[in-house]
């Protein structure tokens, strides 16, 4: 077992504020905080999980408007979370800072790179912590970590004053222990969120083929409680289709955002991340090209799928979280097959809220709500009407 103290120092940075407060009273007055340290707060570093970075940068100026909502709302932060390096990761490991505590399965990883955010919700710290999302980092640590975690709408939030690694991916979005503090966080957002008309709900039938058997079976009879169901084929170009227009995009945001920093000479960086970015300077720039336009066409199919009501449903990631020892082998093709699930929303732009659904080995397994654009709160809505359905789901052994 870990300590209350071992798993606030794995989840905070020591740069961030203890405690900071702008408002008394608020919608939010009553409740904590924290914010991932890709966040600018003004008068702190943002150390992007990059000792460099950390060293060089300077304070900064300004809070990022992300941030500065629920601060003006009257909620408490209380400090920065750690971050895989530069976001770049889907377990939470950042062998600068250290690997945060999965408090749900201390045996294995917290996933990333919202892994701080999601250890300090997961392990009472705080009531709700901000995060982003580029190709799972909010969804992916929800999951694994048995919380409510919600990827907004692609330019819905501002991502100003955030850390960018691939700008036409990366939005905002917030983890927490219950549908209802989910919601109340989005409210302040959004504004009052009405009760959402009936929904159509749109079973991803080959997407349950991806996760391994005990999480498709853990996961199916939960999927298939919510409602009546229409099944559908999400892959009908193929999942490698799917993978190999999301690949080029996100490497090629990469390389126009962080390449020049992090091919500088002397830069200190992990040799999983160096190798990333090295990738990311070899993309095909006809091969980019050519995922613009069927990123198109795949977001063009899936949101006349969805029109104003439908809602998929699909697993967050295919299998239980990896160990903390486990071998880089291992975490490559985890990687591989959980984004095959998380690439949809994030190619397609579109909110996706991951919700607590089932206990594998004592482990927490998420599923997945993606609903059309601007449908952030259709699905704050549902999932809070939902509750927490891990009781219906069967625990596999």
């Amino acid at each position: 077992m870990h300590s209350v103290d071992e798993i606030r120092r794995l989840a905070f940075v020591e740069h961030g504020p203890a405690s900071l407060r702008l408002v008394q009273e608020g919608p939010l007055a009553d409740l904590s905080f924290a914010a991932k340290d890709l966040m600018d707060i003004a008068g702190y570093k943002s150390a992007w999980g990059n000792p460099d970075r950390l060293r060089d940068a300077e304070p900064a100026v300004t809070t990022a408007p992300a941030v500065l909502v629920p601060l003006m709302a009257g909620a408490h932060l209380i400090g920065k979370t750690h971050t895989d390096e530069v976001a770049c990761g889907m377990f939470g490991m950042n062998p600068h800072f250290g690997t945060p505590i999965n408090p749900k399965a201390p045996t294995r990883v917290p996933g990333g790179s919202s892994s701080g955010s999601a250890s300090a919700v997961a392990a009472n710290l705080c009531d709700f912590a901000l995060g982003t999302d580029t190709g799972g980092s909010i969804r992916v640590p929800a999951s694994f970590c048995g919380l409510y975690g919600l990827r907004t709408t692609y330019g819905r939030l501002s991502v100003a004053g955030i850390m960018a690694m691939a700008p036409s991916f990366d939005t905002v979005g917030w983890l927490a222990r219950d549908a209802k503090t989910l919601r109340r966080v989005g409210e302040v957002y959004f504004g009052p969120i009405a009760a959402s008309r009936p929904v159509r709900f749109l079973l991803a039938s080959d997407a349950f083929d991806i996760p391994t058997h005990p999480i498709g079976e853990a996961l199916l009879p939960v999927a298939k409680s919510l409602g009546h169901m229409t099944k559908v084929n999400l892959f009908k170009e193929g999942v490698d289709h799917w993978l190999d227009t999301f690949r080029p995009l996100q490497l090629y945001d990469l390389w126009s955002t962080l390449g020049a920093w992090g091919k500088m000479p002397g830069r200190t960086l992990s040799p999983a991340v160096a190798e990333r970015i090295e990738l990311s300077s070899h993309v095909d720039p006809a091969k980019f090209a050519a995922a613009v336009v069927r990123r198109e066409a795949l977001t063009d199919r899936l949101v006349a799928l969805l029109g104003d009501d439908g809602v998929l449903v699909l697993p967050t990631a295919h299998d239980l979280p990896p160990l903390r020892d486990a071998p880089v082998s291992a975490q490559i093709e985890f990687r591989e097959k959980t984004l095959a699930l998380t690439c949809v929303a994030s190619l397609c732009r579109l909110p996706q809220i991951n919700i607590p659904a089932a206990l594998v080995d004592g482990c927490p397994v998420g599923l997945s709500l993606i609903a059309g654009p601007r449908g952030d709160q259709r699905l704050l809505d549902l999932a809070e009407k939902i509750g927490n359905i891990s009781s219906v789901a069967a625990h596999a052994t």
